[in-house]
């Protein structure tokens, strides 16, 4: 079992204020992983899950959830990356646009961590 997963088993361990962030990335992860096999009303279901979980944030955590977002969409590749772009702005149009303006940055960071230099994310 992961460190993360121990932490959250032990009560005094977990951090409750990044609880909402937890839960607003297993609701977009699951957006993410939306297939065309999942009829319309699972799709709605998940994307309403996504929206009532980003409502539930801080400025501060919604600013993680968009670089955690934007670190998702490197990795997916140009055609997932597409799709799911637009089922994130049905989602909420202003975090969309976000993820984009941030695109570029993350990709520059990506390719100089795989250049060997050290890149916080």
């Amino acid at each position: 079992m992961g460190e993360a997963a121990l932490n959250l088993a032990n009560p005094g361990q977990a951090d409750p204020d990044r609880w909402s962030l937890r839960l607003a990335q297993q609701a977009f992860a699951a957006v993410l992983d939306e297939r065309p096999r999942h009829g319309r009303f699972r799709r709605a279901a998940l994307r309403t899950a996504a929206r009532a979980a980003l409502s539930a944030l801080s400025g501060d955590d919604r600013g993680l959830l968009e670089r955690w977002l934007t670190l998702q969409w490197v990795t997916l590749g140009a055609s997932g990356a597409s799709l799911s772009l637009s089922a994130l702005a049905s989602i909420e149009p202003a975090l969309a646009a976000a993820v984009r303006h941030q695109l570029p940055r993350m990709r520059a960071r990506l390719d100089r961590a795989e250049a060997g230099s050290t890149v916080a994310a």
